[in-house]
Protein backbone atom coordinates (compact mmCIF):
# COMPACT_ATOMS: atom_id res chain seq x y z
CA UNK A 1 0.00 0.00 0.00
CA UNK A 2 1.77 3.14 -1.22
CA UNK A 3 0.43 6.10 1.23
CA UNK A 4 0.32 9.38 0.21
CA UNK A 5 2.39 12.18 2.41
CA UNK A 6 -0.29 13.67 4.32
CA UNK A 7 -1.36 9.91 5.41
CA UNK A 8 2.23 9.86 5.96
CA UNK A 9 2.32 12.55 8.28
CA UNK A 10 -0.76 11.58 9.77
CA UNK A 11 0.75 8.28 10.98
CA UNK A 12 3.84 10.29 12.40
CA UNK A 13 1.22 12.17 14.47
CA UNK A 14 -0.31 9.00 15.66
CA UNK A 15 3.13 7.51 16.83
CA UNK A 16 3.62 10.77 18.52
CA UNK A 17 0.35 10.02 20.34
CA UNK A 18 1.48 6.43 21.65
CA UNK A 19 5.22 8.06 22.56
CA UNK A 20 3.42 10.71 24.56
CA UNK A 21 1.70 7.72 27.15
CA UNK A 22 5.58 7.46 28.15
CA UNK A 23 5.53 10.43 29.72
CA UNK A 24 2.25 10.17 31.52
CA UNK A 25 2.35 9.32 34.92
CA UNK A 26 -0.26 7.14 36.65
CA UNK A 27 -1.77 9.36 38.63
CA UNK A 28 -3.85 6.89 41.55
CA UNK A 29 0.07 5.85 42.27
CA UNK A 30 0.73 9.70 43.26
CA UNK A 31 -2.60 10.53 44.62
CA UNK A 32 -3.14 7.85 47.11
CA UNK A 33 0.18 5.84 47.59
CA UNK A 34 2.31 9.05 47.72
CA UNK A 35 4.52 7.55 44.98
CA UNK A 36 6.27 10.33 43.35
CA UNK A 37 7.77 9.22 40.51
CA UNK A 38 5.30 6.45 39.50
CA UNK A 39 5.06 4.08 36.50
CA UNK A 40 3.97 5.74 33.21
CA UNK A 41 0.88 4.32 31.20
CA UNK A 42 3.39 2.70 28.82
CA UNK A 43 4.95 0.74 31.36
CA UNK A 44 1.19 0.06 32.91
CA UNK A 45 0.36 -1.10 29.32
CA UNK A 46 2.81 -2.96 28.43
CA UNK A 47 2.68 -5.31 31.24
CA UNK A 48 -1.10 -5.16 30.63
CA UNK A 49 -0.35 -6.65 27.70
CA UNK A 50 2.17 -9.01 28.13
CA UNK A 51 -0.09 -10.29 30.90
CA UNK A 52 -3.02 -10.37 28.84
CA UNK A 53 -1.08 -12.42 25.94
CA UNK A 54 -0.05 -15.32 28.00
CA UNK A 55 -3.16 -15.96 30.13
CA UNK A 56 -5.30 -15.57 26.67
CA UNK A 57 -3.39 -17.92 25.47
CA UNK A 58 -3.68 -20.38 28.31
CA UNK A 59 -7.47 -19.81 28.51
CA UNK A 60 -8.00 -19.91 24.56
CA UNK A 61 -9.38 -16.50 24.09
CA UNK A 62 -8.84 -14.32 20.75
CA UNK A 63 -5.28 -13.54 21.62
CA UNK A 64 -4.93 -11.01 18.70
CA UNK A 65 -8.23 -9.48 19.67
CA UNK A 66 -7.09 -9.49 23.37
CA UNK A 67 -4.01 -8.00 22.29
CA UNK A 68 -4.95 -5.08 20.38
CA UNK A 69 -7.87 -4.30 22.99
CA UNK A 70 -4.98 -4.10 25.75
CA UNK A 71 -2.83 -1.98 23.81
CA UNK A 72 -5.67 0.43 22.68
CA UNK A 73 -6.84 -0.04 26.19
CA UNK A 74 -5.49 3.30 27.58
CA UNK A 75 -4.40 5.22 24.73
CA UNK A 76 -6.76 8.03 25.43
CA UNK A 77 -4.66 8.84 28.44
CA UNK A 78 -2.24 10.20 26.30
CA UNK A 79 -4.30 12.90 25.41
CA UNK A 80 -6.70 13.49 28.34
CA UNK A 81 -4.26 12.36 30.87
CA UNK A 82 -4.72 9.63 33.66
CA UNK A 83 -7.74 10.90 35.79
CA UNK A 84 -8.56 8.65 38.81
CA UNK A 85 -12.71 8.08 39.76
CA UNK A 86 -12.05 10.83 42.26
CA UNK A 87 -10.96 13.09 40.11
CA UNK A 88 -13.91 13.27 37.31
CA UNK A 89 -16.97 11.52 37.12
CA UNK A 90 -16.91 7.72 35.13
CA UNK A 91 -19.24 9.53 32.51
CA UNK A 92 -16.92 12.72 32.18
CA UNK A 93 -13.80 10.19 31.85
CA UNK A 94 -15.77 8.06 29.24
CA UNK A 95 -16.88 11.11 27.15
CA UNK A 96 -13.36 12.55 27.20
CA UNK A 97 -11.31 9.22 26.01
CA UNK A 98 -14.11 8.74 23.65
CA UNK A 99 -13.99 12.20 22.25
CA UNK A 100 -10.02 11.70 22.27
CA UNK A 101 -9.68 8.21 20.65
CA UNK A 102 -11.87 9.40 17.55
CA UNK A 103 -9.23 12.43 17.81
CA UNK A 104 -6.59 10.20 17.69
CA UNK A 105 -7.56 7.19 15.28
CA UNK A 106 -9.08 10.04 12.72
CA UNK A 107 -5.13 9.98 12.01
CA UNK A 108 -5.45 6.56 10.33
CA UNK A 109 -6.49 4.75 7.46
CA UNK A 110 -10.08 4.59 7.04
CA UNK A 111 -10.01 0.89 7.71
CA UNK A 112 -7.84 0.80 10.73
CA UNK A 113 -9.79 3.94 11.77
CA UNK A 114 -13.08 2.10 11.51
CA UNK A 115 -11.76 -1.21 12.67
CA UNK A 116 -9.48 -0.05 16.24
CA UNK A 117 -12.91 2.51 17.19
CA UNK A 118 -14.91 -0.61 17.50
CA UNK A 119 -12.45 -2.75 19.38
CA UNK A 120 -12.07 0.63 21.94
CA UNK A 121 -16.49 0.47 22.15
CA UNK A 122 -15.98 -2.60 22.87
CA UNK A 123 -13.66 -2.07 25.63
CA UNK A 124 -15.79 0.57 26.33
CA UNK A 125 -19.15 -1.14 27.14
CA UNK A 126 -16.86 -4.00 28.29
CA UNK A 127 -20.07 -6.88 27.36
CA UNK A 128 -17.80 -9.57 25.03
CA UNK A 129 -15.60 -12.00 26.88
CA UNK A 130 -12.56 -9.85 25.40
CA UNK A 131 -13.35 -6.74 27.03
CA UNK A 132 -14.29 -8.68 30.24
CA UNK A 133 -10.83 -10.13 30.24
CA UNK A 134 -8.98 -7.06 29.43
CA UNK A 135 -10.66 -5.11 32.14
CA UNK A 136 -9.60 -7.73 34.59
CA UNK A 137 -6.36 -8.48 33.49
CA UNK A 138 -6.07 -4.10 34.01
CA UNK A 139 -7.29 -4.97 37.77
CA UNK A 140 -4.42 -7.81 37.94
CA UNK A 141 -1.87 -5.27 36.45
CA UNK A 142 -2.51 -2.63 39.17
CA UNK A 143 -2.30 -5.52 41.71
CA UNK A 144 0.90 -7.00 40.65
CA UNK A 145 2.33 -2.52 40.97
CA UNK A 146 1.40 -2.89 44.24
CA UNK A 147 3.52 -5.53 45.08
CA UNK A 148 6.49 -3.81 43.48
CA UNK A 149 6.08 -1.13 45.41
CA UNK A 150 5.73 -2.58 48.33
CA UNK A 151 8.49 -4.64 47.52
CA UNK A 152 10.18 -1.06 46.82
CA UNK A 153 9.33 -0.25 50.21
CA UNK A 154 6.02 1.84 49.66
CA UNK A 155 3.30 1.71 52.68
CA UNK A 156 1.75 -1.88 52.17
CA UNK A 157 -1.27 0.42 54.16
CA UNK A 158 -1.35 3.08 51.53
CA UNK A 159 -1.28 0.46 48.63
CA UNK A 160 -3.83 -1.78 50.95
CA UNK A 161 -6.91 0.48 48.73
CA UNK A 162 -5.09 -0.81 44.95
CA UNK A 163 -5.59 -4.19 46.36
CA UNK A 164 -8.88 -3.92 47.31
CA UNK A 165 -9.81 -2.98 43.90
CA UNK A 166 -8.38 -5.23 42.04
CA UNK A 167 -10.04 -8.00 44.49
CA UNK A 168 -13.89 -6.19 44.28
CA UNK A 169 -13.35 -5.97 40.55
CA UNK A 170 -12.35 -9.31 39.80
CA UNK A 171 -14.25 -11.36 42.24
CA UNK A 172 -17.15 -10.29 40.13
CA UNK A 173 -16.10 -12.22 36.95
CA UNK A 174 -15.54 -15.64 35.69
CA UNK A 175 -12.03 -16.08 35.00
CA UNK A 176 -11.20 -18.82 37.72
CA UNK A 177 -7.10 -18.70 37.01
CA UNK A 178 -7.36 -14.35 37.38
CA UNK A 179 -8.83 -14.81 40.36
CA UNK A 180 -6.19 -17.41 41.57
CA UNK A 181 -3.13 -15.42 40.69
CA UNK A 182 -5.01 -12.57 42.21
CA UNK A 183 -5.07 -14.39 45.46
CA UNK A 184 -1.55 -15.71 44.92
CA UNK A 185 -0.52 -11.38 44.94
CA UNK A 186 -2.86 -10.71 47.91
CA UNK A 187 -1.48 -13.78 49.94
CA UNK A 188 2.22 -12.17 49.01
CA UNK A 189 0.93 -8.98 50.34
CA UNK A 190 -0.07 -9.94 53.55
Amino acid sequence: MNLEDGQKSDLVSFFHVICNLKKVRRSGWIHKANISSPESVADHSYSVCMICMVLSEILNLDTEHVMKMANLHDLAESIVGDNTPDMISHDEKINQEDKAMREIFFKLPDNLHKKYLNIWNEYIENKTPSAKFVHNIDKLEMALQAKSYELDGYSKQSLQVFLSSAVDYISNDKFELVSEILQTVNDDLK
